[in-house]
């Protein structure tokens, strides 16, 4: 019989190793000023718990193919650190790190639910009540684009835009 999966919301530092049956829910690349490429996602539990994960550049080719939006799967070793990304995408105050021995399987579950957005009304984003650290969903569209500037090498862009609620 195989070990039991532990839930998201109880990750925490205090033991190692964890095994998560996880939905991957976003997977995005990152490329560095140095040109360092990394991967990270979003994973959620059939509890509807998110944790963020880092795949280091060492680790990205092992990974890059093999991951793909949608996919369920266990993982299984990897390992676990505050979350100190400067942009958060779920209120986990941990991170899993993919290292050498980290595996994953995908699997065939149907007790995860699919990807899901959790919307936030633009209220609540002008009162002041969400993380100024946090990434959320809203829904709206883009009326106006003010400001657009470039660096003195054109690689950083820094766009100004005013969104318009659709409520």
């Amino acid at each position: 019989m195989s070990r039991k999966v532990d839930s998201v919301k109880d990750i925490n530092d205090s033991k190692e190793p964890w095994r998560l049956a996880v939905r991957i829910m976003d997977v995005w690349s990152i490329v560095n000023n140095k040109g360092i490429e990394h991967l990270e996602m979003i994973v959620m539990d059939s509890l509807g718990d998110q944790i963020q994960v880092l795949i280091r550049h060492d680790h990205l080719l092992k990974w890059k193919e093999v991951i793909k939006e949608n996919m369920i799967c266990i993982i299984n070793n990897g390992s676990v650190y505050n979350n100190d990304f400067q942009w958060k995408v779920c209120d986990h105050s941990k991170k899993i790190v993919f290292l050498g021995g980290t595996t994953m399987k995908a699997i065939e579950l149907q007790n995860i639910p699919p990807k899901g957005y959790f919307f936030i009304d633009f209220g609540e984003i002008l009162q002041g009540k969400c993380k100024t650290d946090r990434l959320e969903d809203i829904i709206g569209v883009v009326s106006e684009i003010n400001h657009i500037q470039s660096n003195t090498q054109g690689k950083k862009v820094v766009v100004s835009v005013v969104l318009k609620d659709l409520k």
